[in-house]
């Protein structure tokens, strides 16, 4: 099947294809406020970028077999190391020195799409447009952020616990109706992003469920069979 690409959808795929690990940002400076929203999830929703973070609050969109297969291009193999990167990281690590700093900048490339936070002495350089989603999906990461790291103060298991948020959404979604992304942000308490990348990242990647999404009377509902 071929997949349909706007003009812009295909100058952000080629451009991601010439980046190590096929990384979507950042986004073409035109693309601002919630444009940038739409447009990840119309490339989402075709099956051409897939977020590959551990974790949710921190979304890496990168392009996907299909994406490449759109543009013409074969999709790079994967190394070794790269297929290692999903158990990699221990439940437990170490900070580094200054970890606020790593992720401030994290949080304002992934969500504010700004490249480093260092001031450089130029007004085009130093000043951002931003959007409201953008603000809000940055609070939320950084709120979610803070509750990471305590909880990294002591060991935790593998797995999901029995009580915690994303065990909720499981059980949500595996009913016969499925659940809503408006039901599981009500349950949770996370915007519609962290429960996207945690979907994508948490559940189907990381935990290997078979995550379907489903147009029912319009809405998006997310099933697991």
């Amino acid at each position: 099947m071929i997949i349909q690409l706007t003009e812009t959808q295909r100058t952000i795929l080629k451009a991601a294809a010439q980046r190590q690990g096929g990384s979507i940002n950042p986004l073409p400076k035109r693309i601002r406020g919630g444009a940038q929203g739409k447009v990840i999830n119309a490339l989402e929703a075709k099956g051409l970028i897939e977020n590959v973070s551990n974790n949710p609050p921190y979304p890496n969109w990168v392009l996907t077999s299909a994406a490449y297969q759109a543009i013409g291009q074969e999709p790079p193999a994967p190394s070794s190391a790269e297929n290692q990167i999903i158990d990699a990281m221990p439940e437990e690590t170490d900070l580094p020195e200054d970890p606020k700093a790593e992720i401030f900048s994290k949080i304002a490339l992934d969500h504010l799409f700004i490249d480093t936070l260092e001031t450089r002495n130029a007004d085009s350089l130093d000043f951002h447009n931003v959007s409201v989603w953008g603000v809000q999906s940055a609070l939320e990461a950084a709120y979610q952020a803070g509750i990471e790291t305590a909880q990294r103060k002591t060991p935790r298991s593998r797995g999901t616990r029995a009580n915690s948020k994303q065990a909720k959404m499981i059980e949500m979604m595996q009913r016969p109706g499925g659940a809503t992304l408006e039901q599981l942000s009500t349950e949770t308490g996370w915007g519609s992003n962290t429960i996207r990348g945690s979907i994508s990242g948490i559940l189907k990647r990381k935990l290997g469920l078979d995550v379907t999404r489903e147009k029912i009377d319009g809405v998006s509902t997310y099933f697991i069979k």
